[in-house]
């Protein structure tokens, strides 16, 4: 693996907020003020996304291919996102990276596990709320 390239393709995906768009765009949420909503009701760190770090992070992956926008005509004005096949790639990635995590994280105590207040695993899989006990290592 070439981690020098992987972390430069990475490098519009680096900031808080990314994945939590990408995530919640490919569960389908399109609307900038439904994304908002969204996003708030999944963080429970405290952490609240605003209006102008959504925009700012909006525009940030439509630039870099990751997320396309779309004016919808009438009055109001209505503005819509969805992701780019190479989003949806990446969220499919990195949906198995973090089922890879669900089964095979080292249990070392706090070691690896998620920074205090954040929790493990992805927060648009519905699955998430049942998983299943890890097995005692053989």
């Amino acid at each position: 693996m070439n981690w020098q390239n992987l972390m430069n393709r990475l490098a519009p995906l680096r900031r808080q907020w990314d994945l939590a768009v990408l995530a919640n765009l490919a569960a389908g949420t399109e609307r900038p003020s439904d994304l908002i909503e969204a996003i708030n009701a999944q963080a429970s760190d405290g952490h609240r996304i605003g209006w102008k770090v959504l925009n700012d992070t909006l525009r940030r992956l439509e630039r870099s291919g990751y997320v396309a926008r779309q004016e919808m005509p009438g009055v109001p004005r209505e503005t819509r996102y969805r992701l780019l096949p190479p989003a949806r790639h990446l969220v499919s990635a990195l949906s198995l990276l973090d089922t890879w995590y669900d089964d095979h994280e080292p249990d070392t105590g706090t070691l690896g596990a998620p920074p205090h207040g954040h929790p493990a695993g992805n927060q648009n899989d519905a699955s998430n709320t049942a998983r299943r006990p890890r097995s005692p290592p053989a």
